[in-house]
């Protein structure tokens, strides 16, 4: 099924607001990192402290193939990726990805793996892309939509 919604999912309308996310990683003291700025020295001494090593995915189940879909429907896909990703045994914690403005928000997954299962995940949940943490910078890569992987800040 995957290699079917690939087929129909190259273009991403969205695709241009990606590099504008401003993620938050971590529930309650949750750190704020915009994708637009490069990531700081303090921003990875805080990402440290959450507990989660890099390099690690951000990953989301919600609006797959790049359409929106309604909350019960996205909270059940999270809820579905969370006990994926707890089966496999891969440390991970709650992130939420969300435009600058604040009005689209998407809860999702940072969760430490090799780039090439998370992409699969990424696949195997509709989704356009994820976002990928070396430990020094965010990079954007894609899922569905084919693309070379981006550092951002652009």
């Amino acid at each position: 099924m995957a290699e079917e919604v690939k087929s129909r999912a190259l273009v991403d309308p969205s695709w241009t607001a990606y590099p504008h996310t401003v993620l938050t990683l971590g529930e309650d003291s949750g750190v704020r990192i915009d994708l637009r700025a490069p990531v700081t020295t303090p921003d990875r001494e805080r990402l440290i402290r959450l507990g989660i090593r890099p390099p690690f995915a951000v990953i989301t189940a919600c609006n797959p193939n790049g359409r929106i879909v309604d909350t019960v429907e996205n909270s059940r896909r999270t809820a579905a990726l969370r006990s994926d990703l707890g089966l496999r045994g891969s440390p991970f914690m709650f992130a939420v990805g969300e435009s600058p403005d604040g009005v689209h928000r998407e809860p999702g997954i940072a969760v430490a793996m090799p780039l090439s299962a998370a992409r699969r995940i990424a696949v195997a949940y509709g989704q356009s892309a994820l976002f990928w943490y070396d430990g020094h910078a965010f990079w954007l890569i894609g899922a569905l939509v084919e693309s070379v992987p981006t550092r951002l800040p652009l």
